[in-house]
């Protein structure tokens, strides 16, 4: 479980301000955070995986204390079990599919890590890009490299920033499919960042709602078709 209670002030370049105080948990399956534009869903994700460090807080995967203001706990990075998808991809131009996979991997060993690359373009059925620089892919091919790449690194938990706001319609239904069924298979908790409503309502059986930065809805539903 995913646990979340975290308190961050954030300033512009004008000198505005903004706050985000969120405490939620992240249990099975794929939550989704759902906001409009500046509620603070980002954030929160890099809150999480150490990109950006709380004023105060807890923030912990299971037993494993990622953050803790009180204990003056805060692992680096990549010392966090933690996978994430960015809304660009950040995908390594210069490098192929199966590299930019295999940099995800977590050992020195070059066969280990090309061992896992192979079995991750396999599980999102993509080895006919493996070989292939991300210039030379679709969309939803880098999408799927990018998430074989976060499960790559044997992750405790997966972070999906709005990962198919840049595919086509048609694309996005049968990346929503692969999402669900990876995280089945995988067994990862996923923490899925969105604005879209019916993203949220297809994917999302626990759907958490920020506005200006606060928790302000909860809920469990069953699943409607997208």
């Amino acid at each position: 479980m995913l646990t979340v209670e975290v308190k961050k002030t954030l300033s512009d370049n004008r000198g505005e301000s903004f706050t985000l105080d969120a405490e939620f948990s992240v249990n099975s399956g794929i939550t989704t955070l759902l906001g409009a534009s500046g509620s603070g869903k980002t954030t929160t994700l890099r809150l999480i995986a150490g990109i950006l460090r709380p004023d105060e807080g807890l923030i912990a995967v299971g037993s494993q204390i990622y953050f803790d203001s009180t204990r003056k706990i805060d692992l680096p990075i990549q010392a966090r079990r933690v996978g994430f998808v960015f809304q660009d991809y950040a995908l390594f131009p210069h490098l192929t599919a199966e590299q930019n996979i295999a940099y995800g991997v977590r050992s020195e060993n070059k066969k280990s890590k090309l061992d896992r690359a192979a079995e991750m373009l396999a599980l999102f059925h993509i080895e006919h890009v493996r070989r292939r620089f991300p210039r030379e892919m679709s969309g939803g091919e880098q999408q799927r490299v990018a998430l074989a790449r976060a499960l790559a690194s044997d992750p405790a938990v997966v972070l999906l920033d709005e990962p198919l706001s840049a595919v086509d319609v048609e694309t996005r239904g049968r990346l929503l499919d692969e999402i669900e069924d990876v995280q089945r298979k995988s067994g990862v908790p996923f923490l899925y960042v969105t604005h879209n409503h019916a993203e949220a309502a297809r994917l999302g059986e626990h759907r958490i709602t920020l506005k200006d930065g606060r928790v302000v809805q909860e809920e469990t539903s069953l699943k409607k078709p997208l």
